[in-house]
């Protein structure tokens, strides 16, 4: 092993990735100080559990826990942001104006959101959706609340949609997309929408907000088409930029988009520091030698225990490059969406339901199967777990393509074909 007893490990950031480099670490047999600085003052929880049940009350903040592996031994500083990384001198500072010492670093600092330009932060009945703290004041609001508008209609905002609609309270989801297009991809989202609207959810796609502005009660929203909303509370959840200001004077390091890293997480430029989770950026050569970034759960646990691997790795030994298979899932709206792999634009796609004539096409069951070059690279499952849970092991076997030909596939548009 690269490091010896009296080395020390830091990790930076306490969400998925970094409690999956430390427990991987120990795992791997690192006996030396393993200690982890992390902005928030809550232990390690589950980030996407916040737009769902803890909003309702069906969820309490300890249901949210992340479980640690027994025996960690690791010492926590929490309610530290790190500022700086000098990476010559192997030391982090944070705000609290603490250096701490590094043989061995693992980023996983993570990804914070984005508000809508001229949001109000700040203001009574103004939400911007992302960590434990926002959701439970939020749930705070919603408790008083009539009416809601949720800004961007992705997977947390469909989420959170469907939460104020469980708890009787009026609904207005606004983007300039389909619910949940990003994610899930167009076709899916077509077939998705009109669930959402059966649920009493007011859509407002293919529109803009322009301007929001204190009403005589609560706030107004003015859409770019000249519609005022009238509402209680606004939620906004527009998406996340990694976490890098931080790392913005650390000149060995690209932190332009996410920390630039090499096939196996370690980040380009430094011999010792790793890199996990939404934060980094590199070439998952499963798909592409193109450097990206992955935001999801699962693909933050197995980046954080690639990268611990990475980093205890002896020097000039071959390290295996770290691929991933996306995968994520979601419940909202009476309906079990499943997503595997990746879902390009210029894919034909396969559309099979599970009861042929039906008009909710979504809520009966529907599998979409995303196809390039005669192999399929992804899949979509709407009430169809079964269904899904089949062709998506044998994507997870064949690390991420069936080169098995999906039948009545047609470029450009979505073809209907029963499963038995």
């Amino acid at each position: 092993m690269k490091y010896r007893r009296n080395d020390r490990i830091l990790v930076v950031g306490a969400g998925r990735a970094g409690v999956s480099a430390m427990e991987e670490i120990r795992r791997q047999g690192f006996t030396g100080q393993l200690a982890i600085v992390h902005n928030e003052t809550h232990p390690p929880y589950d980030r996407p559990g916040c737009a769902k049940g803890l909003l309702t009350g069906h969820s309490r903040p300890q249901d949210l826990r992340l479980p640690i592996a027994d025996g960690l031994d690791a010492d926590w500083h929490l309610g530290r942001r790190a500022v700086h990384l000098d990476a010559d001198a192997h030391t982090v500072i944070t705000d609290t104006d603490e250096v701490f010492e590094y043989d061995g670093l693992v980023i996983a600092s993570g990804a914070h959101p984005v508000a809508p330009r001229g949001f109000p932060l700040g203001e009574p009945g103004i939400h911007l959706i992302y960590g434990l703290d926002d959701a439970w004041a939020l749930r705070a609001d919603l408790q008083r609340a009539a009416k809601v508008a949720v800004i961007g209609a992705g997977l947390t905002g469909s989420e959170v949609a469907y939460a104020v609609r469980s708890m009787a309270r009026d609904c207005v989801l606004i983007d300039s997309k389909d619910p949940m297009t990003r994610p899930l991809g167009e076709h899916a989202a077509r077939l998705i929408a009109p669930e959402i609207r059966r649920a009493g959810v007011e859509l407002r796609t293919g529109r803009r907000v322009s301007e929001v502005y204190p009403a005589r009660k609560g706030w107004a929203l003015l859409l770019d088409d000249g519609e005022e909303i009238i509402v209680d509370i606004i939620v906004a959840s527009t998406g996340e930029r990694p976490d890098t200001k931080w790392l913005s004077e650390t000149p060995e390091l690209d932190s332009s988009d996410g920390v630039l890293c090499d096939s196996t997480l370690r980040v380009v430029g430094t011999d010792d520091v790793v890199a996990a989770g939404t934060v980094a950026r590199w070439p998952n050569l499963q798909y592409s030698a193109e450097p990206g970034r992955v935001g999801q759960w699962i693909a933050a646990m197995e980046m954080g225990r690639a990268a611990a691997k990475t980093l205890l790795s002896d020097p000039g030994a071959y390290v295996e490059p770290v691929t991933h298979l996306p995968r994520f899932w979601s419940d909202q709206f009476g309906l079990r969406i499943q997503v595997c792999g990746q879902l390009p634009m210029e894919a034909d796609v396969a559309l099979s339901e599970m009861r042929p004539g039906r008009r909710d096409i979504a809520r009966a069951g529907v599998l979409l199967a995303y196809q390039l070059d005669n192999r399929m690279v992804g899949l979509v499952g709407v009430n169809a777990p079964h269904a899904f849970t089949s062709m998506a092991r044998s994507m997870i076997a064949t690390r991420g393509a069936i080169t098995t030909p999906v039948e009545r596939v047609t470029s450009g548009r979505t073809t209907l074909a029963a499963v038995g």
